[in-house]
């Protein structure tokens, strides 16, 4: 059957002479694998529409059991042009689209990360300094649609309040107080002020587009990098494998 999706281009890779093969995460079914047949032909338009970050109207035969479904006609809606005109946006925006890509697997349909890509995406094509805060506004909400995000205000084993510091536990994956935390010494543990707890609560509550009235020093913007990919990497194993990730530490690091 012929369906319509609105889609994100994540990655478009040659195939044979003349036709690529895109993965694109789109807001009906997740993520899907698309063949491109004949656009690589010369004078082809659609070559130039099936290009990372865009975001398309697709037109598309689908069958659910088919491995990749064959593109029918595409047009685009947005190109996010000025993510690739700023080096610090192309960085953050790649690792995005990288790591819908590696830690989704096909069809599974998440209307809310559709639009979580897409607002953050919109928000880096702007031209501003935040795009340390919509990385980490980013990474908070997918942690929470993937049903990962802990408790950040209250310890994992006995519930109390965070006064101070809570302790990432790398051992038991989630947020713990320093009484709880005993005598684990772990070189991988975080220490995660109360400050940065409240910044988190704050990204919890807060829309995208108010993010820039937001205020936080670059310095707890890394710390707050630093628990947050630790954490994904402790409960996603493919994050560990995320071409580029590397690349986003260092726009953190230069404070």
């Amino acid at each position: 059957m012929i369906l319509s999706s609105k889609g994100i281009i994540l990655k478009v890779f040659p195939y044979s002479n003349t036709s690529v093969i895109c993965n694109v995460f789109t807001d009906s079914h997740g993520k899907l694998t698309f063949i491109a047949k004949g656009v690589r032909k010369p004078k082809n338009p659609l070559l130039s529409i099936l290009q990372p970050f865009n975001l398309l109207q697709l037109h598309y035969y689908y069958k659910k059991n088919r491995s990749m479904q064959l593109i029918k006609e595409a047009d685009i809606l947005i190109s996010f042009d000025n993510i690739r005109n700023n080096f610090s946006s192309i960085i953050v925006g790649s690792n995005i689209i990288n790591i819908i890509n590696r830690i989704f697997e096909q069809g599974y349909s998440n209307e809310i990360v559709f639009r979580l890509i897409y607002k953050t995406l919109h928000r880096l094509s702007d031209k501003n300094d935040k795009n340390k805060v919509f990385f980490i506004f980013f990474i908070f909400h997918l942690l929470k649609q993937l049903g990962l995000m802990p408790n950040i205000n209250r310890c994992y084993l006995c519930n109390s309040l965070f006064l101070n510091t809570g302790i990432f536990s790398y051992s038991l994956k989630s947020l713990v107080c320093s009484s709880c935390n005993g005598h684990d010494l772990s070189e991988f543990n975080i220490n995660v002020n109360i400050e940065n707890i409240q910044f988190l609560n704050l990204i919890d509550k807060t829309n995208i587009n108010e993010i820039l009235e937001l205020s936080i020093t670059p310095k707890r913007l890394y710390e707050i990098y630093i628990f947050l990919i630790s954490f994904m990497r402790c409960h996603i194993q493919y994050m560990n494998n995320i071409k580029g990730i590397e690349e986003v530490e260092k726009i953190y690091y230069e404070h």
